[in-house]
Order: C-alpha cells, then structure tokens, then sequence
C-alpha cells in the first residue's frame, strides 16, 4: 500500500532523514513514536504529497487514497457542522445529482432512449449503494456523535467552534471519506476520554491501514501492531503494540551497550599491541596489519542521551482536612441546566480525575472548584490554608506570543529571581538561549512545557488541571506523573489519558446528569464497578420484570463490595467502626470549629492589616490604640488556634489511619 524507499531530508545542515526506508501492508495498524522533533510529521507531510524528499521515492499503490488529519487547525466557515462534514461526499453527491437528472429524463423519454437511460441508471445507483450514498448522512451522524457532538449541535454554524472543536470536525470529515490510508498526527488531542475509546473502537475496525503519531499509550497498545520509532534520522521497526516496543527497546539498547563494551576492549586490545610493537622490525607486518583493521572497523555508535524534564512540585503547606465543600451549587448555560443542587466534598491528599461523557459538565466543575466560574446558585467554601493553582488548554493560548520565554515567566512571578526562574525553565528544558525564544516559535509541546513552569512558579496545595498533557511526550507524562505522585497536596484534573489517570488518581469523581458520584478506590475500581453496572442493566433488560434506569441516573456505587465474611466478623468490625467513630467523633466537630475560628479571625486581622496602611486612620488616636490591640490579640489567639488545630489534626489523621489499617 505505501513504501517509503531511501528518504532523505534536511533542513539547512539539519539532516532529518537519511536513506530511510518502510513499508505499510493492506489493513495495518502502525505508531510512529520518537522525540518531539525528530521528524514525525515532516514523514507524514512527505507521504501526503505536501512536501517532497530530497531524494528517494513515496510510492503509493495505484488506487490507493491516503487520508491525512494535521495538526494544525483549519479555519471552517459558512457551514453548519453536519453539513461541513457531508461536504467531503463530492462524488456520492454529484451521483445523486446526475440520479435525479435521469429520472426526470426517463418520465419523457421514447421507449428508444428509455433503455440507455436505464442502464446508466443502474450503473450510478451500483456506484452509488458501494459508496454508501443511501446511508452516508447516519453515518456522517454517527461519527459526531462518537466525537462528542451533541445531536441538537449539528445545526449550529461552524464558524464560532474553538479550535479543539474544529479538530473534531476535520477529524470526522476525514473518517466519513473512508480513505485507503489514514495519517493521523495526534488525533486524540482534542478529544475527551469517551470520544478516545470510541475512536479506538472506530479504528480497530477500520477497513483500511493507520498510520499514527501519538503520545497515548493506552491508545496504542489496544489498537497498533507494529511500532516504528523515529530517532537520529533512522527509522526502527518493533513488532507488537507500546508496550512490547518498549521491553523490545530496552533489550536491544543492553544489546547495543554489550556490543559497544566488547569492541571498545578490542580495540583497546589492539591499540597497546600497536603501541607496544610499532618500534619492532619484527613485528611490522602484524602491526600494519592492526592498524588497517581499526581504520576498516566498523564502529559502534552510542546515541546521546535524550533530554528529560526534571522537576517536582514544591511542596506546598498543609491544607485543613476538607480542602473545598460545594453546597446546593446550581450551573446553567442558556436553555441547559449542568448542575442544580450539587454537594461535594474534596479532603486533603485526594487526587481526583474527573470522568463523564462530553459535554456533562466536567471542565464547568473544575472552573468552579478553581474560582474561575461562579456558581449560579449555593456556595463553595474553601478549607483552611487552602491555596489554588490552575492549569488550563487556555492558558497556552494566552501566553504572550510576542515575549520572551524568560519574559513570560518573570511577568507570573515578579518577585522572584533570576537564576531561581532560569533553574525552573531549566527543568522544564528551557536551557541557555532557548529562555529568549519568542512564544510565537515555540511548539504545541514548548508551550504546554512553559505553562506547566509558570505554574510551578508559586507553591499551591490545591491543583485544578484540565488535560495537563496534552502536547507533552511520553517521557514528559512519565516525569509528570511521578512528580504528581511525590505531591503532597491536593487535585483534581481532567485528562483523556487512561494511563496517566491510572497512575496518578486515587480518586475518581464521575460526572453525568447533573450529578457527581465519588469512586474512592481509584481507576480500576471505578472501571470494575462501571462493568458490573452495565452487565446488571444487561441482564435486566433480558428480563422482563425490572424497567431500565433512565440515561441520566447516577451509577449506584453500593455501600461495599460482597466479602463472604461471617456474621461475627462483621459484628466484630460493626463494634470496632463505632468504637473508632467515639474517639473522632469529637475531634471532627473541633476540628471543624476551629477552622471556622481561624477563617473568621484571618479575615478580620486581615481587614485591620489594610486599615493600619491607610494615612487618615493614625489621625484617630483612639480609634488607632484600640486597632493596634485588637491585632495584637488576633494574633495571638491565630497563633494558639493554629496550634492546637495542627495538634488535634494529627490525632484525627492517626485515628483514621489505624481505622484503614495503614498503621
């Protein structure tokens, strides 16, 4: 289907590709994986035809159409969605134009033309049926609505669509033409988890061959068989999915290193009998001989190590145990209802992904939690010492693209120094002259790489992240999530990455119908629980006396798993639960008396801190005397408060601790 035979390309005296070669077969599912930079989507444009090689050949089968989805985003205007996206059945449209024409022909004409007629006829409508002229608007439909379109959506003009919605649209586009072959650079980029696995889906059945970039991990390994890394201007092949590329990687590295060590101790070998001999008369023919063979030897190369983000989260100080608290909290957009009278507690050390169909209100939730968006209704109440940092798609798009990387960061955090901000950027692999880049040259990855450090400016105990890796390369999420994972604070982020949701979240938080159902054990649990849902409602709709559930109940999580224990056990671990329930009992109704003391009297100290700074307040002797000891006794009494609340706050923490057996 597609061979790619001696490439070569380079970019002024940067070769990219040098006498590569690869083959893709009929039905094939292929990653391209190696460092941002290295090539990836130059390969693809040379395969497109958007741009040539310097030498070698793109040969394409005869026939065969080749489907390529970029990524940058493509300016779609004076079309509603699902007409933007039956726009690309050119040829099943001027079918059915050409149908249309003929049947009007065929109601006049003589029985002498009438035969031709039909037999044309016939033709168009067999061509028409192969290209699925009959069903193409439900299929145009269908695909939307797996990329997350809603049905009422479809109507609505292109033209005010952000750019990751435009995404969807060129995507869907591409799949309704059905090519022989698609490139797809980063198509899960723009889409939310639910749209991620229906693609997956989507593609394992595809009738064609796939060619994709992607930092998804997940997403390779159910769907390629064959992964080709792209590094250092070659191309190597690995049979089997991520996963199997990277144990096939790392063995044949140790292999490469063996190699390397035996031929260094040759050479090393024939080097001191070269030295040792060169003086002897006697020895000549066998030291020529030696010298010929190290100057014929092929030698083994070591590639340089790749450059790593290294950095972990300042630890942040420590939060009170309820970290946010949204009570009877109402959302709306106009003509639809997100949330109305939703409750939800976050505690200190959650990490919570949230989870739910598009459009259900996931990214609204975590602008609220962030303070970004306010409630239309109820309040949110954040904890004691809470801070917030937020991490957003938009952020990118509001970094300044005419400053400089050092200049962007310097602006969040004024106050700090120079070599303190060079070390961030540093982490973040922004070293030497690449901190005067300009924001307008730096790359989807770059970009992401800045917000991440700007946001690491300032130490803060609650993270708010939406899709914090979008851009970033496997590597990167790697040292992301380890240094989530180090993080002593709180989280919540939204993310269609099932591997990074895997690893960091110890809590997911499900969103759907205006509701928010907690899974406290994390990704597997909640995957486990959702199956179990699904094979129940499986097993109802068999029969014939329980009704469904309607599409927007919340998922009943139980109150525990069957565990086949006795009854004494559990009498036994009745008796313990209300035993541990006396003991922190009390301390949780001073625990949270004190913070609401705490709250109450920051803020008052904090209003007389600001009336001390105005002039005309020290022209009130009285009235100043009295301030100056009122702060002298809020200070105090914060001091003695914080105390006794850091004391009892470890206490309840030990309690809870030996009650879930973690001591």
């Amino acid at each position: 289907m597609l061979t790619l035979s001696r490439i070569r390309k380079a970019y002024g005296g940067r070769v990219l590709f040098d006498g590569v070669s690869l083959h893709v077969g009929a039905r094939e599912r292929v990653a391209l994986v190696g460092p941002n930079g290295a090539g990836k989507t130059t390969l693809f444009e040379m395969i497109a035809g958007r741009l040539s090689p310097d030498d070698g050949d793109v040969l394409v089968q005869k026939g065969v159409v080749v489907g390529y989805l970029p990524q940058e985003i493509i300016e779609l205007k004076g079309r509603t969605i699902l007409q933007e996206v039956l726009s690309v059945s050119a040829a099943v449209n001027g079918i059915e134009h050409r149908m249309t024409v003929l049947q009007a022909e065929m109601a006049e004409a003589s029985d002498d033309e009438l035969e031709a007629l039909l037999a044309e006829y016939g033709e168009l409508q067999h061509r028409f049926e192969a290209l699925g002229g009959y069903n193409i608007e439900s299929r145009a439909r269908e695909i939307l609505s797996g990329l997350g379109f809603r049905p009422e959506a479809l109507d609505r003009p292109t033209d005010h669509l952000s750019g990751g919605w435009l995404m969807r649209v060129s995507l869907a586009k591409l799949l309704l033409q059905n090519p022989d072959l698609l490139l797809l650079d980063e198509p899960t980029n723009h889409l939310d988890l639910e749209s991620v696995v229906w693609l997956e889906g989507f593609l394992a059945a595809y009738p064609g061959s796939v060619l994709l970039i992607s930092h998804d991990r997940e997403f390779m390994n159910h769907l390629v068989s064959r992964v080709v890394e792209v590094d250092q201007g070659q191309l190597i092949a690995y049979p089997g999915n991520y996963d199997e590329y990277l144990e096939a990687r790392e063995a044949a590295k140790e292999l490469l290193m063996a190699s390397y060590a035996n031929q260094q101790k040759r050479i090393q070998e024939v080097q001191l009998f070269v030295e040792r001999f060169r003086s002897k008369a006697t020895k000549a023919r066998q030291v020529q001989s030696r010298v010929k063979m190290l100057e014929k030897m092929d030698r083994i190369k070591i590639p340089p190590a790749r450059k790593k983000i290294r950095f972990g989260f300042p630890q942040p100080p420590r939060s009170g145990r309820e970290v946010v608290e949204l009570t009877g909290v109402r959302k709306a957009y106009p003509g639809r209802v997100i949330y109305d009278r939703l409750d939800l507690i976050v505690t200190r050390g959650q990490r919570v992904a949230l989870v739910g169909p598009n459009g259900a209100g996931k990214s609204t939730l975590l602008k609220m939690l962030a303070g970004v968006l306010p409630p239309d209704g109820g309040t949110i109440t954040y904890g004691q010492n809470v801070t917030i940092a937020y991490y957003a798609q938009h952020q990118l798009e509001s970094l300044d693209p005419k400053a400089t990387v050092i200049e962007e960061i310097t602006a969040a955090a004024p106050d700090q120094d120079i070599p303190f901000l060079r070390g961030i950027l540093g982490a973040f692999l922004f070293s030497g002259d690449e901190v005067k880049k300009r924001v307008a040259v730096l790359s989807g990855g770059e970009k992401s790489r800045l917000a991440l450090a700007k946001m690491l400016v300032r130490p803060a105990n609650f993270l708010l992240l939406d899709e914090p890796t979008n851009h970033l390369d496997i590597p990167s999420r790697d040292v992301l999530e380890a240094a989530l994972l180090e993080y002593t604070g709180t989280m919540c982020f939204i993310t269609h990455d099932r591997h990074f949701i895997q690893a960091v979240a110890n809590t997911v938080l499900e969103v759907n119908g205006g509701t928010a159902t907690v899974y406290p054990d994390g990704y597997e649990y909640y995957l486990d629980k959702k199956a179990a849902q699904a094979a129940a409602a499986a097993g109802a709709t068999k029969g014939s006396v329980p009704s469904p559930a309607p599409a927007s109940a919340a998922p009943d999580v139980g109150p525990a798993r069957a565990t086949g224990k006795s009854r004494e056990q559990r009498r036994r671990e009745a008796e313990e639960r209300a035993r541990r329930s006396v003991q922190t009992k009390p301390l949780k109704t001073r625990l949270d008396l004190l913070e609401r003391e705490l709250g109450e009297q920051g803020r008052e100290l904090e209003q007389l801190t600001s009336s001390l700074g105005e002039p005309d307040f020290y022209q009130d002797k009285r009235r100043f005397f009295e301030a100056m000891e009122r702060h002298a006794h809020l200070q105090k009494s914060i001091d003695r408060l914080t105390s006794e609340w850091g004391e009892l706050q470890e206490r309840y923490d030990t309690l809870m601790r030996e009650a879930n057996g973690t001591e």
